[in-house]
């Protein structure tokens, strides 16, 4: 909803003052420079009409700017095709995106910020970039009318922030102002209008007064509430205009060192994870160079949603992986002659044994214990070597056996017995030690070893039993893979339909699970000093960034640190982002328990931030899930955020009375908001089958059956479940069968409906067709309505 600007209100007044600035910029832009740096102001009418349009707009009254505006965003792009403008190192589309007005010492003086860097005081534009101007400081760590005080250029700077805005400028124009009077967008018919809301998220309650779910009274409303105008892409958008004083603090830290970031659902973790990585480019960009940077993410489909980001920060080239695939890729780098062929679904048992923790001070001591083995047989040979042998304990153990053997080529004197004996031993040695495949097939196979293993790093978690399955899984594995059965004269067998009859796809002989990738390449590491391969090229990068990491393995966390170069040889140095939510938790056989318990199973120490706004979700939304996950599984201090819509639960009889529901809503929905994006989020897949047939059969446009990674990012309606959706939003979701056969009153089902629900970003409808789920309480679950009080 939004109403038009009134001539003479403070609304028009900013509108006035942000259309005047934009003016300046563009004639200066569009004049391009000299070499000198001066304005290149030509002989031409069009110059000449730019400048005299640039006065105008100066002295104009706010109701003469629209005609101004217009005929300067058509001269300056005229100008800008004919070269004035190239040899500048901004965008005249969208040259920036903030502008902060600082009084010191009774001056007062506009700055404005972008992604490039652009000064010429004299035509009073002044543009620095957020990545490294000192000043842009001052419009992410304070408010307007805030005191300000800080140290640029050696110097201490004091002063008020008389007005700070985010600005969008697309395409050339001037499409909205963000500031605490309010927002304001300019229609298609080129009238500014006021949105409805507040701008920035605010905090329910206060002291004594936190916010509870109540119930609301009134007629249930309708899907769809349309506050401005609404992006078509759906990808995540690039913010930096947005980015708050938390958020920059992150963004800005050292480059060296693990920064955890835990952020809940809409906080912007990812965001920030990306922005820094922009920032570390930006700040050392013959250190961070794209290439050797990786941002890992949980899904296909979070990689297409934010592959845009880092390219609209001037960063290309940085790889968006997810891990499963980074895994596999590096692991058949390193290790070619392995199986490339993996198991679809090994048994959940068995994985959550592969991931466990306990494994990382295994495979350590199971390296150890080779080594003392070499260190023993060559006291058996030739005492001298075992000095040398310890002199090159701080190497892994494949260099440390090329160190050996280089040392004994440069001994002159030694008995030519021992000698052969020696070259032997290296030689048998060199080749064991590399063969990291039989340490994986031997370790996991050994149930002793095991046993052992997770008696002395475990905690009581994993029992004979599960070893005994374990050892059995990776028996299988290592087994002769089968070929298809052929009859006694050698011709494939067909079976009742005609078809040759293959060999059981869910043999496990021949095939790794996922969760071995980590295994093998945690001996890699062990064995060989880093990601190498077998030519001898090491995988390193200079920051990695992890998304969604609570689920990820301590495992899994410790081989992407490990691939991150030491500077000076010292692992504190090491630049990483950690970004994840304790309440978001899709993974369950992971024994992820805390941060500080998985930086503690890493070895590294880290800084660890918290995020406390929500920029998805409204206050209704974040209420419920903190009601979701309950007391014990909430985090300790509230998500603020903005209101908005109550959340509303449907009950209906079965199935089929909830598709009749909901199909005229959301036609009604998509007839009225063709850019919406609406998610349909089941708990099963069959469940999501289910509602798909029967709003397709209702005839709701622009409807899909999505699965896992299969998002377009697009308007209109996906149905999908919910493992499917995490990290992503859309601007309205509806949870079907949010029964308690689906969510019972278990800690999974409470990660998994806290996920669904803050995938909101303007409004929740819950669909129930049985009991609801006694997750939800009890305001809702009796009113059908639940605000914020």
């Amino acid at each position: 909803m939004a109403q038009q600007v009134e001539k003479g209100s403070p609304g028009a007044t900013i509108i006035a003052e942000e259309e005047r600035l934009y003016g300046q910029v563009q004639a200066r832009v569009a004049m391009g420079e000299e070499d000198d740096g001066r304005p290149k102001v030509g002989a031409s009418d069009l110059d000449s009409d730019l400048l005299s349009l640039r006065d105008q707009i100066a002295e104009a009254r706010p109701e003469d700017l629209p005609p101004l505006i217009e005929q300067m965003t058509r001269l300056a792009s005229l100008k800008a095709r004919i070269g004035g403008g190239a040899s500048l190192p901004i965008d005249l589309t969208s040259p920036y995106f903030a502008h902060i007005r600082l009084k010191e010492h009774n001056k007062s003086r506009d700055v404005m910020i972008g992604k490039r860097g652009f000064i010429d005081r004299q035509s009073n534009v002044q543009i620095v970039d957020w990545r490294n101007a000192p000043v842009s400081r001052i419009y992410y760590r304070y408010e307007e009318g805030d005191d300000y005080e800080e140290e640029i250029a050696g110097r201490r700077v004091e002063g008020l922030v008389e007005a700070r805005r985010n600005i969008s400028i697309s395409k050339g124009n001037l499409r909205r102002i963000g500031a605490p009077q309010g927002t304001y967008l300019k229609d298609s018919r080129g009238t500014w209008v006021q949105a409805v809301g507040q701008l920035a998220p605010v905090l329910h309650g206060g002291m004594g007064k936190a916010s509870r779910p109540v119930a609301a009274k009134g007629e249930k409303g309708k899907l769809g509430i349309h506050h401005g105008t609404m992006r078509a892409d759906k990808a995540l958008p690039e913010i930096a205009a947005l980015i708050d004083k938390e958020q920059f603090e992150l963004i800005t830290q050292p480059g060296s060192g693990i920064v955890v970031i835990q952020g809940g659902a809409g906080s912007g973790k990812t965001t920030v994870a990306l922005h820094r990585i922009a920032y570390l480019n930006f700040q050392d960009g013959k250190r961070f160079r794209p290439q050797h940077t990786l941002f890992v993410v949980p899904s296909q489909a979070l990689v297409r949603y934010v592959a845009g980001v880092l390219p609209a920060l001037g960063v290309s080239g940085v790889p968006v992986v997810t891990y499963t695939g980074w895994a596999r890729t590096t692991r058949m780098r390193c290790l070619p002659d392995a199986p490339i062929k993996y198991n679809a679904d090994p048994p959940e048992h068995v994985s959550r044994v592969k991931k466990h923790p306990a494994l990382l001070g295994m495979l350590a001591r199971w390296v150890e214990q080779q080594a003392s083995q070499i260190g023993g047989e060559l006291a058996a040979i030739h005492a001298p070597a075992v000095d040398e042998w310890n002199r090159l304990l701080r190497r892994a153990l494949v260099p440390r056996l090329s160190g050996l053997s280089s040392w004994l080529k440069k001994q002159g004197e030694v008995d030519a017995n021992v000698r052969i004996a020696l070259e032997g031993l290296i030689k048998r040695w060199k080749k064991r030690a590399d063969d990291v495949v039989l340490d994986w097939a031997e370790l996991m196979t050994d149930p002793v070893k095991l046993g052992e293993g997770f008696t002395a790093f475990g905690s009581g978690d994993v029992s004979d039993k599960d070893i005994a399955r374990v050892v059995d899984w990776v028996r299988r594995q290592l087994a002769k893979p089968q070929k298809a059965p052929v009859d006694e004269e050698g011709n494939t067998i067909l079976d009742s339909e005609g078809q040759p009859v293959g060999v059981d796809e869910d043999d496990p002989a021949g095939k790794l699970d996922d969760e071995d990738d980590p295994l093998l390449l945690r001996l890699v590491q062990l064995k060989r000093g880093g990601l190498y391969t077998p030519e001898g090229q090491e995988l390193l990068y200079e920051h990695v960034a992890i998304d969604e990491a609570q689920d990820r393995s301590a495992l899994e966390v410790k081989v992407l640190v490990e691939a991150v170069h030491a500077p000076d040889g010292d692992s504190t140095k090491r630049s990483v982002t950690i970004a994840g939510d304790t309440a978001q938790r899709l993974v369950f056989d992971n024994n992820f328990t805390g941060w500080a318990e998985l930086l503690q199973q890493t070895g590294q120490p880290a800084i660890v931030r918290p995020l406390k706004l929500s920029y998805r979700s409204t206050a209704e939304v974040m209420v419920l899930a903190r009601e979701i996950l309950g007391p014990e599984l909430a985090p300790e201090d509230p998500i603020s955020a903005r209101p908005g819509e109550p959340v509303e639960l449907h009950e209906f009889g079965d199935l089929g009375e909830a598709v009749a529901f909901l199909g005229d809503a959301l036609r009604n929905l998509m007839a009225r908001e063709p850019t919406a994006s609406c998610a349909v989020v089941s708990r099963h897949p069959e469940q999501a089958d289910a509602y798909y047939e029967g709003l397709r059969r209702a005839e709701v446009p622009a409807l899909r059956r999505v699965r896992r990674d299969e998002f377009n990012f697009q308007p209109g309606v996906d149905v999908t479940d919910v493992t499917s959706v995490k990290g992503l939003e859309f601007d309205y979701v509806v949870m079907v069968d949010v029964n308690e056969a689906s969510y019972p009153n278990q800690n999974w089902a409470r990660h998994l409906l806290h996920i669904g629900v803050t995938r909101a970003a303007h409004q929740l409808w819950l669909v129930s067709t049985g009991d609801p789920s006694p997750l939800l309480p009890a305001a809702l679950r009796d009113g059908g309505r639940m605000v914020v009080g």
